[in-house]
């Protein structure tokens, strides 16, 4: 069954290829339906037939097919009252690997929480809890937090989770998922730019702030002060606002379009501009 299946879309792209604009978009919408019932099959099938590397039409019109109904989903992640943000984690790694599904993210983040589970339930405090997760991430399971971004894929959080190494955002939404797995107050704040995880004990008397981008560093409140009056900004209660799911989700997109305006793809660009309208509207 699963050969016949392949076949079906090696022939939807065969067939691509070579008719003439006229079916072109029937043929497309074909394969968009293909697509959206088994991704992993259609990615099958595009390696059994091309081996190496499928030619470039091709992989611009899987690629918009794909990117089409993802801005269909974010619509959908957007619309709802609280939309859960590994959910747009996953939709925005689609972007950069469209067969990338829930499980890509859940998995891993799944097993980890297993395996820090014995440590935590151990921990005195929350400063110590803080310690266990960095030491956890950036020790022994070894993920990387680049400075800038390089390539676009760095900033896809299923692709982060695999490679073990991208964006520190990434790193920094690697705390709240584990983190939110053991019920911990965590969120992320945006310190005039500078986005830190922040860790808050059951009496809310105990604040933490860490750095994904410094292997996990503790930082207090008054560390943070003091980064904020070292670049002479003036201080303002809304840098210790946790940034919600959207938010989050925007500054993903942001950081993307970022990368890619310096390679001046619009291609791309044309598609994360209108992904940000969705999750701003």
């Amino acid at each position: 069954m699963v050969t016949q299946g392949n076949d079906r879309v090696k022939a939807l792209i065969k067939l691509l290829q070579t008719e003439s604009d006229a079916y072109g978009p029937v043929l497309k919408r074909e394969l968009a339906a293909a697509i959206k019932a088994d991704p992993a099959r259609v990615q099958s099938a595009i390696m059994e037939e091309f081996k190496t590397a499928a030619p470039l039409p091709v992989v611009h019109t899987l690629e918009e097919i794909c990117w089409e109904d993802l801005a269909a989903a974010l619509a959908r992640f957007a619309a709802k009252i609280n939309p859960d943000l590994e959910e747009g984690l996953t939709l925005l790694s689609k972007f950069t690997s469209p067969a990338a599904g829930r499980k890509e993210v859940t998995v891993p983040l799944d097993e980890m929480a297993r395996e820090l589970r014995p440590a935590l339930l151990n921990a005195k405090n929350h400063a110590e809890i803080a310690g266990i997760l960095s030491h956890y991430f950036f020790r022994v399971r070894g993920f990387q937090t680049l400075p800038s971004n390089l390539d676009v894929k760095d900033i896809s959080f299923a692709r982060f989770l695999r490679k073990k190494r991208g964006s520190s955002l990434c790193a920094a939404c690697l705390y709240i998922a584990v983190g939110q797995r053991y019920g911990l107050d965590v969120n992320l704040v945006d310190l005039a730019g500078r986005v830190l995880v922040h860790l808050r004990g059951l009496s809310r008397r105990e604040s933490l702030f860490i750095d994904p981008l410094d292997n996990g560093k503790l930082l207090s409140e008054e560390n943070c002060r003091n980064y904020i009056r070292a670049r002479q900004i003036e201080w303002n209660d809304e840098f210790f606002s946790p940034l919600s799911s959207r938010l989050i989700v925007r500054r993903f997109i942001a950081n993307m379009i970022y990368v890619l305006n310096k390679l001046r793809d619009e291609r791309r660009l044309k598609y994360l501009r209108e992904y940000l309208e969705i999750i701003k509207n």
